[in-house]
């Protein structure tokens, strides 16, 4: 049972480390559901817009997404695949994300305040392997990324106007299912007709239960953290009378944080194994001062304990929202950045702008570039609301690279369904 149970995990888990960043996530069209929507709905503004519903339920709301910097999906389905190896100098990055929402709920009183509930699983797998390494330059200690991590949450959210600041908060519980934490290091070095060469890794992979003598029964040994979403909106152009001045200058600006760490989470059981090729002692190909035995050096799956401290990635983001003419055409653009311990270098800037169309509240698209959690992503989203009923249908084209976000280095789908009153 245990071996038909890590061959599971292997399924499941492996390639989110293997084929694996939105942040999740994953887009933050305010569409699909995931860690950055906004449920709370603006005031609809004119006399023929459909209202925001009173109560509002969403199931089934789903983003996945999938790229790499390398092939685009031209070159893949090529009959003769034809492989440019110098491309590796720059680098491999392959990045794999899902975000899963069976339920949630939202309360809106009359857009003036309202509060939500919402269940969700998410999962992430990042492999960014060194240029270096893949074309065998020479380096000193380089660092290659590679992660993943499973988590599944319940979030409570709410939102209240103080002035003309519209407040919005989230808090989370989070249980960190699985998480991957590999160090993976390459080092050559020529100097004088001498070498040194040593790659080596090693792989810990935590699961919220033991794997060791695995029977059946989960026995849950990771504990829970909380985390919170705060947010803040303001009527800038409003405020200052430009609004009333100039028409095309309407425009409201905000501020969100993403995953604020309140109690961290912990897991305590893990696999480890770790394989290492040379060694830091210059190399001797032709005399007798080399110890080939332990060049190649591999050791077996172990089973440990310990204790290791699991925080989300956390994102803070500067935005406005633009109306030049109304609320019929509007533009958003974003700066910020983003902490993900997952990574070597963890912060990254994330920024891009979107233009939105808005029919009366009744059809949105949504056309969008952005480089979020370390991709270029270019997205189209259309809604279809009929109030009672709304579909949400997203797609995107992503990538690192940002030539290939643009020819088929990966792709992103999310949609999801509401209804109430």
């Amino acid at each position: 049972m245990k071996k038909i149970f890590f061959i599971g995990i292997c399924l499941v888990i492996l390639p989110l480390y293997l084929f694996a960043n939105d942040d999740l996530p994953l887009s933050d069209s305010k569409i699909a559901w995931h860690e950055d929507e906004d449920n709370f709905p603006e005031e609809p503004r004119g006399p023929f817009r459909s209202k925001n519903r009173t109560i509002e339920i969403g199931m089934m709301n789903i983003n996945i997404g999938f790229s790499n910097d390398f092939l685009t999906a031209g070159e893949f389905f090529r009959k003769k695949l034809v492989l440019n190896m110098d491309e590796f100098e720059k680098g491999l990055k392959i990045n794999f994300g899902v975000v899963f929402s069976p339920f949630y709920f939202n309360f809106n009183k009359e857009d003036n305040w309202g509060v939500s509930f919402s269940t969700g699983l998410d999962a992430s797998g990042i492999i960014g392997l060194s240029g270096n390494m893949l074309s065998l330059k020479e380096a000193v200690n380089d660092k290659s990324d590679a992660g993943g991590a499973a988590f599944a949450e319940l979030r409570l959210g709410g939102f209240f106007h103080v002035e003309k600041f519209k407040i919005k908060i989230k808090p989370a519980l989070y249980y960190p299912i699985a998480y991957i934490k590999p160090d993976i290091s390459y080092t050559y070095k020529t100097s004088n007709s001498e070498m040194i060469v040593n790659m080596g890794y090693s792989f810990r992979l935590y699961t919220a239960w033991p794997q060791e003598n695995f029977s059946g029964r989960f026995n849950l040994s990771a504990l829970p953290g909380v985390d919170f979403h705060l947010g803040a909106e303001y009527p800038l152009s409003e405020v200052l009378g430009l609004s009333q001045r100039f028409k095309f200058l309407d425009f409201d600006v905000g501020v969100d944080f993403f995953n604020i760490p309140l109690v961290p989470s912990a897991m305590k059981n893990y696999m480890e194994m770790s394989a290492r090729i040379g060694s830091d002692e210059t190399l001797d190909f032709f005399g007798n001062g080399t110890d080939w035995d332990s060049f190649f050096e591999y050791n077996d799956m172990v089973y440990r304990e310990g204790n290791e401290i699991i925080l989300r990635p956390f994102k803070m983001h500067i935005w406005a929202d633009w109306r030049p003419f109304g609320i019929l055409i509007s533009f958003i653009p974003t700066l910020g950045f983003a902490v993900n311990p997952l990574y070597v270098q963890p912060f990254s800037f994330e920024g891009g702008i979107k233009a939105r169309l808005d029919v009366l509240n009744k059809f949105i698209a949504i056309l969008g570039v952005n480089f979020e959690d370390r991709l270029w992503k270019n997205s189209v989203d259309l809604v279809f609301n009929s109030r009672a009923f709304e579909f949400d249908l997203g797609v995107n084209m992503q990538s690192a690279d940002f030539v290939k976000s643009w020819t088929g280095g990966g792709y992103g789908l999310n949609f999801g369904f509401k209804f109430g009153w």
